[in-house]
């Protein structure tokens, strides 16, 4: 049996949800990829944990409280959109947001609090993102320029970052992610 993987990380919310979402649905004929991510399960991940304990998951939790406690709440706005992978066959559809140094001190914090418990996390930089979709499934080659030209001002919008979820994934479900612990900042 497979086991559970957890993360942490932030919800794609209010207006920015729905803008990306506006903009799958306009779009989606042109940019043919095989899944598309379900609205709840946009997010921007902080820290991939893989599978963890529950009373390892219960001690991180109580850790990331205190080491957060102070820390407040900061605006994020959706950037421009881009991909991993084959430049003409992306593996991965994603959007970024526009630089905000309170998202890399927070994700620093939390892979910190991880590294505390002795939690081992993936050692590369961060980059932050919003999956959008996976695998290019189209005839033609994926264009970045028609992506570029699609997203237009009207979807990069911004949402209020007041806290962010400990994630279990449902591998198979739909949505995929399941918030079974909230922080707030």
């Amino acid at each position: 049996m497979m086991k559970t993987h957890f993360f942490l990380a932030i919800p794609v919310l209010g207006q920015a949800n729905v803008s990306l979402i506006e903009w799958k649905e306009r779009n989606i004929q042109q940019f043919p990829f095989q899944k598309w991510v379900h609205p709840h399960d946009l997010h921007i991940t902080l820290v991939f944990l893989g599978h963890v304990e529950e009373a390892m998951l219960r001690s991180l939790g109580d850790h990331i409280d205190e080491v957060i406690k102070s820390f407040p709440s900061f605006a994020l706005t959706i950037n421009e959109l881009n991909t991993f992978g084959e430049k003409n066959r992306p593996r991965i559809f994603w959007s970024s947001v526009e630089k905000e140094e309170r998202l890399y001190d927070l994700q620093k914090k939390v892979a910190n609090a991880c590294a505390d418990l002795g939690i081992e996390i993936e050692n590369r930089p961060y980059r932050p993102h919003i999956t959008l979709a996976r695998r290019w499934k189209g005839n033609d080659h994926y264009s970045s320029t028609q992506a570029s030209q699609s997203f237009t001002q009207e979807y990069r919008s911004s949402w209020n970052v007041d806290k962010f979820h400990l994630y279990q994934s449902h591998i198979g479900k739909s949505p995929v992610y399941e918030p079974i612990r909230t922080f707030f900042l």
